[in-house]
């Protein structure tokens, strides 16, 4: 029956905190509440709760929300103080930077001297890519009679001259002596020696295809003003002619048959300019469409033998 009525919250029992009054055994709750009764009555005192208050609900939610709160980003203050301290950061590393690039030297200018060391090592390197691009050539065996002569006598003459200058000298010599026989065994070994050139030569061209031989042509000519020295172009039947303008087609026309043998370049290339300026439009008509169907031809044969469109046609202008 206690029980029950400090369940409903009847009387006195409504301020006693069940949780420590029910901790102990039911009958000593009561039998203390009979005790603090009879000391009531007989000290006339106030009666004490056997145990605190409960808390109101605002405090206990408070208490309930502290209790329980987690640390995770949901947390608004703690979110706003994690992205403050990250801002300030930032900007502190972002000083940082700027101070250290402000600190950091400016790049000097190169000296004089320094820009012709760069100009000149800029130089060798272009010479060193368009070697590569020029492609080299096999070996040649010597063709030349003369050239085999010396060689042939060169040895007897090491025999008796140490020096290899006198050697050379001494072979010279030796080789304005030589016998008949000799001198048609040398010549049958000088167009051997041309031959077996001309295979190696052939073999070494066809191992390359037609654009590398055309890139090729075009670095030794790059390399021929640079250098001052001839680097001559490699001959390549597979090559693509270029097309002839209508005037070049006249003047082969009237050059072939040979009726200016007796003159001159000059003259010559006079008198046939002067005979193409005196033309009529429509005497040259027939050059102009010659000129028309070689462009056609050049074209056409571009393509075949390099995969690719002529350098006039990939950049729009007519050539």
């Amino acid at each position: 029956m206690p029980l029950t009525l400090a369940r409903r919250g009847v009387g006195i029992l409504r301020s006693l905190y069940l949780s420590d009054a029910f901790s102990h055994p039911v009958r000593v709750a009561i039998a203390q509440s009979h005790v603090r009764r009879i000391c009531l009555v007989t000290r006339s005192q106030s009666l004490r709760p056997i145990s605190k208050p409960l808390p109101s609900t605002g405090v206990l939610s408070q208490r309930l929300i502290k209790t329980y709160a987690t640390t995770t980003d949901d947390n608004p203050k703690k979110t706003s103080k994690t992205k403050t301290s990250k801002a300030k950061k930032g900007t502190r590393e972002t000083k940082k930077s700027l101070s250290t690039e402000r600190k950091r030297p400016g790049k000097k200018p190169l000296t004089e001297k320094q820009k012709e060391a760069k100009k000149e090592r800029e130089h060798r390197q272009l010479i060193k890519d368009l070697k590569e691009a020029a492609l080299k050539p096999p070996q040649k065996l010597p063709e030349r009679r003369w050239n085999l002569t010396v060689m042939h006598k060169l040895p007897e003459a090491m025999k008796t001259h140490g020096n290899q200058t006198d050697a050379f000298r001494a072979a010279t010599e030796l080789a304005k002596t030589i016998s008949q026989e000799e001198r048609e065994r040398i010549s049958a070994l000088a167009v051997a020696n041309k031959n077996a050139n001309e295979a190696a030569y052939e073999e070494w061209i066809k191992s390359h295809s037609p654009l590398e031989i055309k890139e090729a042509n075009l670095a030794r000519i790059k390399l021929s003003k640079l250098t001052q020295k001839k680097y001559r172009p490699l001959r390549d039947d597979r090559l693509v002619k270029r097309p002839l303008g209508a005037f070049v087609i006249f003047y082969k026309e009237r050059v072939e048959p040979g009726d200016f043998k007796h003159m001159s370049i000059r003259d010559i290339n006079a008198q046939i300019r002067e005979e193409w300026r005196g033309m009529t439009e429509t005497e040259k008509e027939k050059y102009l469409q010659l000129q028309v169907a070689d462009k056609e031809r050049y074209v056409r044969e571009y393509r075949e033998a390099y995969g690719e469109e002529p350098a006039f046609l990939r950049s729009g202008k007519d050539e």
